[in-house]
């Protein structure tokens, strides 16, 4: 029977060609390859949102994902996560951007993490970046 060692990449993925993991026996020194899933080509470019201070008294905002997150190339699936920022303001799985009430005059930065999921072809990716909202 053969012992396969952990691999080693061989060639890298690449967001147009798939890489190759060479596993090697430690009893016989056989080789066996692998495919490894393209590069999400993903990417996300962060804007800035201003909001005035007069509605925000009265009621919470919603603002739409392609108005702070302009993303492109994903393959699969994408999600968005809050990593940090004002507690006061919220992003949503899908990258709706809710901005509670009561919220006072100023510059907030947001970081999130846009996640691809990928597909058959293509791996994984997680890219953070970091939008702000302006309230005047």
């Amino acid at each position: 029977t053969h012992k396969w060692d952990a691999g080693k990449v061989t060639k890298k993925a690449t967001t147009t060609a798939f890489g190759t993991k060479t596993y090697t026996c430690s009893v016989c020194g056989e080789t066996k390859t692998e495919k490894i899933k393209k590069v999400n080509p993903i990417t996300v470019k962060a804007k800035t949102k201003t909001l005035k201070a007069k509605s925000l008294k009265k009621k919470a905002a919603t603002v739409a994902r392609k108005d702070v997150l302009a993303v492109s190339k994903a393959q699969g699936t994408v999600t968005y996560k809050k990593a940090s920022g004002n507690k006061k303001i919220t992003v949503a799985k899908n990258g709706k951007v809710t901005v509670k009430k009561g919220l006072k005059k100023g510059t907030y930065k947001i970081k999130v993490k846009v996640s691809a999921a990928g597909n058959k072809t293509y791996s994984a990716k997680t890219k953070t970046v970091t939008f702000t909202i302006k309230v005047k």
